[in-house]
C-alpha cells in the first residue's frame, strides 16, 4: 500500500469515526437550551358585573359604551398582537368542558365577559389596563419556555405531591434509578428526537412565569414542581407511543402535550 492510499485510508477512517461521535446517541438527557426566557404572552382582561367585588367596578356592570372603549384601548396597546372577546357561554363551556365539577352547579350568570389578548411583550401591560373604567380585574401569563422547542412533556413525581397528582400519592420525588428507566425507555422510542431534562429550579421559574409573567432570576424550586422530560418528536404518532411507553413508569406523574 502507498503511502498516499494509506494516508487517505486512514483519512476516511478518521472521518468515519469523527461522523459516528458526532451522530451517536447522547448517554444521556440534555440539559434545557442556554436560551432568552419568552417575552411574549396571553392575558385576561375580565369585565365588571353587577355586584362585583372588585373595587374598581364600583358595584355596577360595564356599558356598552365602556366595553367599546377597553377594546379600542387594548387593541391600541403597542404590546398587544391580538383581542378576542369571550362570551359568558364560551366561558362557561370551557369551565365545565376542563372541570366536570362545574357542569352541575355553574351558570352562565355566574362567569364574566372578558377580552383575551396576546402580547408581544408582557411588561408594562397590567397598570395600562387594570383601572380602565369597566375592567374587574386583569390577569398576565408569560409563554412557556418549552412553547415551540418540544412537544411533549413527561413530568416526573415532585418531592411533594399536590392532591390531583395522584400518581404520586405517598411517595417522594422520582429517584434516579426511576428517571434513568424512564429516559431509557423514552429513547428506545421511534419518532423521538432530542430529550431534555428540566431540573426543579427552572421548571418552577417556568411555572411562575407561565401563571403570572413573574420569573426570577434564581427561584428557590417549589415542593410541589417535578423535574421534567421534554421531547421533541419527529413523527406525528409518536405521542401516543410515549404516553403507552411512559405513562404508566414508575415515577412519572403526567405525560401532556407542551403548554403554548
Amino acid at each position: 500500500m502507498t503511502r498516499r492510499v494509506a494516508a487517505a485510508t486512514a483519512l476516511l477512517a478518521a472521518l468515519g469515526a469523527g461522523a459516528w461521535i458526532l451522530f451517536r446517541t447522547p448517554a444521556g438527557p440534555l440539559p434545557p437550551p442556554a436560551v432568552p426566557w419568552p417575552a411574549t404572552g396571553k392575558a385576561s382582561v375580565f369585565l365588571c358585573e353587577n355586584d362585583s367585588a372588585y373595587e374598581n367596578c364600583g358595584d355596577r356592570a360595564i356599558t356598552a359604551a365602556q366595553r367599546l372603549t377597553v377594546e379600542r384601548t387594548l387593541r391600541g396597546l403597542p404590546e398587544v398582537t391580538a383581542v378576542r372577546f369571550v362570551s359568558r357561554a364560551e366561558t362557561l363551556k370551557e369551565l365545565t368542558t376542563a372541570y366536570d365539577s362545574f357542569s352541575d352547579n355553574l351558570r352562565e350568570s355566574d362567569v364574566p365577559e372578558s377580552f383575551r389578548v396576546d402580547l408581544a411583550t408582557t411588561g408594562g401591560f397590567l397598570p395600562k389596563t387594570e383601572t380602565l373604567p369597566g375592567v374587574a380585574n386583569v390577569f398576565v401569563s408569560g409563554t412557556s419556555f418549552w412553547a415551540g422547542r418540544t412537544d411533549v412533556a413527561v413530568r416526573l413525581c415532585p418531592p411533594d405531591p399536590l392532591d390531583r397528582d395522584t400518581r404520586c400519592a405517598g411517595r417522594g420525588a422520582a429517584t434516579a434509578t426511576e428517571k434513568a428507566a424512564v429516559y431509557q425507555a423514552l429513547r428506545a422510542l421511534d419518532g423521538v428526537g432530542d430529550i431534555y431534562l428540566e431540573d426543579r429550579g427552572h421548571a418552577t421559574k417556568d411555572a411562575r412565569w407561565t401563571s403570572s409573567a413573574t420569573s426570577p432570576e434564581t427561584p428557590e424550586p417549589h415542593a410541589s414542581v417535578p423535574e421534567c422530560f421534554h421531547l421533541v418528536l419527529d413523527a406525528p404518532d409518536a405521542a401516543a407511543r410515549v404516553r403507552r411507553a411512559a405513562g404508566e413508569l414508575p415515577g412519572v406523574n403526567t405525560v401532556d402535550e407542551e403548554r403554548l
